[in-house]
């Protein structure tokens, strides 16, 4: 399935060329659908998938902070994952268990694929997401917002390791989402699981932006100034 998975992060609790405050973001993502108006019902911790981080913007910030002593470069990462909105709309029934099933098993792989190429071995990866569903002129957009930490912890010593997110390791994430989506979503779409190479010593790396997401616009790509 055609999507768009934008990836970007900040440097600081403040935010950085990607997203500005992070507390901000989460709020956002927590509270609202859309930067008019928030959501009917005045949305709430029910909203967030756990995966780790937190179900909550003050328990995921908590979390944050707490890994980001792990990470000289980098505070948090923020995802945007945003399938084809006119595939969705052909979906019989509500799209969004599937979209949330497919979301938990792509994060279950990546975090399989980068035990086998990172050095030294990172941590489990601790997440949380929301999805979002708000109406465009094309129809619903449906997306989510995934929050990742800049560090992982060994459970059984407590010590943390950076959360290093390359171009190899965003391009596989990407791949993995889109062949989980077209996997949940029964569509036919033949492809190897992407066979990717370290040669060199990780080092961070600029993501893409997470502004707005028109999903038939190429996503842009942004330097630090």
């Amino acid at each position: 399935m055609k999507s768009i998975c934008n990836f970007g992060y900040a440097r600081t609790k403040k935010g950085g060329t990607h997203f500005p405050d992070v507390r901000g973001l989460l709020k956002y993502v927590q509270y609202r659908d859309d930067r008019d108006d928030h959501i009917p019902g005045g949305g709430g911790p029910d909203r967030w998938v756990d995966g780790g981080l937190g179900d909550s913007y003050p328990r995921i910030l908590a979390r944050l902070d707490e890994l980001s002593a792990g990470n000289p470069h980098a505070y948090c990462f923020a995802v945007v994952i945003s399938p084809d909105p006119e595939a969705i709309a052909e979906v019989q029934g509500d799209p969004q268990a599937r979209f949330v099933e497919a979301i938990r098993a792509s994060m279950s792989e990546w975090q399989t694929w980068r035990e086998e190429q990172d050095r030294p071995p990172a941590g489990p990866i601790e997440y949380s997401f929301v999805v979002h569903r708000p109406e465009r002129n094309y129809g619903e957009q449906m997306h989510a917002h995934l929050i990742l930490p800049a560090a992982t912890e060994n459970a059984m010593n407590g010590d943390l390791t950076p959360l290093y997110n390359n171009r190899p390791h965003v391009d596989a994430l990407k791949e993995i989402v889109y062949r989980q989506l077209d996997r949940v979503y029964g569509l036919d779409r033949e492809q190897e699981k992407p066979e990717i190479r370290l040669e060199r010593e990780l080092q961070p790396e600029l993501g893409f932006a997470d502004r707005e997401i028109p999903f038939h616009e190429s996503p842009r790509l942004q330097e630090d100034t």
